[in-house]
């Protein structure tokens, strides 16, 4: 009876060619290996339709590890978007301190070999090919992708890494982004990015590589800086534009006058942030931030992101940028306060009986002789005047660069020093030129030893820039041997020259003269105090000898008299007073000449510098 129901029912179902037709369908896209998962309170009416089917178990535990594996495939993959902003939230927690930043940091670079790694843009990489730019820097692997995020971060590196890439590249990126995804239109006098800088020569500076990146990505850029006239630089805020590069005085009084308004600032950057702070741009940079401050405190007000380049980071400056730019990141390179790599840095002792202009002389002659563009560093204008005038007379081309040339002679004086001609003059100047001039340097003489090891930095930073060979001499004078000793030593050891200044290698040096401990000094002065003390009354009792000029006052020994005349009426004490003087004498100069001796001494024409 079963088995005539389920032919029954078997022949019914295929009466009609329309139902066989969708069932055939059905079956192609959705196959059926266990009819009792379709219909659970029904059990098959034929062997037929519900064929059993035999499963291997070595089959079924090869087909669930396949599936285990295909599931943790599914969990990696779903993880690895997330893991490139993994090191900049560790260096956002450890900002105070560089060690784990520098480790994360040298890492990426290794692993970054091109910009297209760091999320350059195809119209941004057209510039980084025009320049012949290949592979970025250490700086550039850090500083891109962190500006690329929109996050508010200080940029650390050594003098010539390539800062100024490393912020206009993503910063010119996210202009064309914003006007992609918003629709924003250019507007006269309301830029959206502004780049403050110290000088008019750095503004000019990154103004032409802005000008290089705008014939690829298409944005507009001006340039607002002191030393030129107004007229110009109102013309030409009045027209549609994107940044604006300039110096702080001068943007500030554009905006006073009404020719730049603060309404679309987004981006803001301070290049060469430490000298701006140590040079007294704290008030103007603090006015400048105060309308942004303000509007970025409005629930509905436009935020905005800083980004801070510096060559050298003093706990004095970062204090100050952390008090004023709140929870900033600083991203520093491992080669930040160290020497760079790539130059050569000689330090000449100087006795002080010779001549030192004559020793610059013989300096300078052998790389002049070689073609090479020299820069002569001093202290102080009246050093730079005599140091140009004595060159002159001795037939060599000259070219000032101190606070008294005016602005646009030091421009004309730049271009001429920057010729490739065989009659390059060689460039004199103060510490105005140290700092933020991309000059292609090959030799650096530094006539005056600087104050800090900051400043030495800074000029040393004039070349050997981007990996080229260079040459630092340094001449030493008597004053100078602590600090130039200190320095020479850490750039021995390639350690960090931050902390290093005058009056810390002096304490070190009177650290190191201390060779006896001060309570054996104690005990031998009360000894012989004793002792005098019993010679005197004897002698007042037996002697015709007037009061005073024999023994010494109690007062006079608190005040620290030299122990010398204690040695006419001690004995035995005074004599070992004499020979603990003696060596106390003979260990300092032991000391001093070690010293000295650390200090590598480089000899003119292959003489020693004593025979100048």
């Amino acid at each position: 009876m079963a088995g005539a129901t389920g032919r029954t029912l078997f022949t019914l179902s295929l009466s009609s060619s329309s139902s066989f037709t969708r069932l055939s369908h059905l079956a192609r896209h959705f196959p059926v290996s266990n009819p009792v998962g379709l219909f659970p309170r029904f059990r098959p009416l034929c062997s037929v339709t519900a064929a059993p089917e035999t499963t291997d178990p070595t089959q079924l535990k090869h087909s669930i590890l396949l599936e285990r594996l295909r599931i943790r495939h599914l969990k990696d993959t779903a993880k690895a978007p997330e893991e490139p902003k993994k090191p900049l939230k560790k260096k956002a927690k450890g900002v105070s301190s560089s060690d784990a930043d520098n480790e994360t940091m040298v890492m990426k670079k290794k692993l970054v070999g091109s910009f297209e790694e760091l999320g350059v843009s195809e119209e941004v990489m057209g510039a980084v090919r025009e320049m012949g730019i290949e592979v970025p820097t250490e700086i550039q692997c850090i500083g891109v992708p962190a500006v690329l995020d929109e996050n508010s971060v200080v940029l650390g590196s050594h003098t010539g890494s390539g800062k100024t890439l490393a912020y206009l590249l993503p910063l010119v990126q996210l202009l064309r982004r914003d006007e992609q995804m918003n629709g924003i239109l250019l507007k006269p006098r309301r830029p959206r990015a502004v780049v403050l800088c110290p000088t008019r020569e750095l503004s000019e500076q990154v103004f032409r590589v802005a000008k290089s990146i705008s014939h690829h990505a298409r944005f507009r850029c001006t340039m607002v800086s002191g030393g030129g006239r107004l007229r110009p630089q109102e013309d030409s805020l009045n027209n549609p534009i994107d940044m604006v590069v300039g110096t702080p005085g001068r943007i500030l009084q554009h905006i006073e006058d009404g020719n730049m308004v603060y309404g679309d600032i987004k981006y803001l950057v301070l290049d060469e942030a430490d000298t701006m702070f140590d040079r007294g741009f704290g008030p103007d940079i603090r006015k400048f931030l105060g309308p942004l401050k303000n509007r970025a405190s409005k629930s509905d007000g436009l935020g905005f992101q800083t980004v801070l380049v510096t060559a050298t980071m003093t706990k004095a400056v970062q204090k100050l940028i952390d008090e004023e730019f709140q929870g900033v990141v600083h991203l520093r390179t491992s080669s930040l306060h160290k020497k760079i790599s790539s130059a050569r840095h000689d330090f000449i002792k100087l006795s002080g009986s010779e001549n030192k202009l004559e020793a610059l002389l013989q300096v300078l002659e052998p790389s002049l002789a070689k073609g090479n563009k020299v820069m002569v560093f001093c202290n102080t204008l009246d050093s730079s005047r005599a140091v140009d005038h004595f060159l002159g007379e001795n037939h060599i081309s000259t070219v000032n660069y101190h606070g008294e040339v005016p602005a646009e002679q030091r421009v004309e004086n730049l271009r001429k020093f920057k010729s490739d001609g065989d009659d390059c003059p060689t460039l004199v100047c103060t510490d105005l030129a140290a700092r933020g001039l991309d000059l292609d340097v090959d030799h650096v003489v530094m006539f005056d030893f600087p104050l800090n090891s900051i400043d030495y930095l800074h000029r040393t930073g004039r070349t050997a820039r981007m990996g080229a060979k260079g040459k630092v001499t340094s001449l030493v004078a008597k004053k100078d041997l602590v600090l130039a000793t200190k320095i020479e030593e850490a750039i021995r050891k390639n350690e960090s020259l931050e902390a290093i200044t005058k009056e810390s290698g002096r304490r070190d040096v009177a650290r190191t003269q201390i060779t006896v401990p001060k309570g054996k000094n104690k005990k031998m002065v009360k000894v012989s105090q004793v002792k005098n003390k019993s010679a005197g009354g004897s002698r007042k009792n037996g002697s015709s000898m007037k009061p005073g000029k024999g023994s010494p006052s109690v007062k006079s020994m608190k005040k620290g008299i030299s122990v010398s005349k204690s040695v006419k009426f001690s004995g035995a004490s005074g004599l070992r007073k004499d020979s603990l003087e003696n060596e106390q004498t003979s260990k300092r100069v032991s000391a001093t000449k070690s010293t000295n001796s650390k200090l590598s001494v480089v000899g003119f024409r292959g003489r020693n510098s004593s025979s100048l």
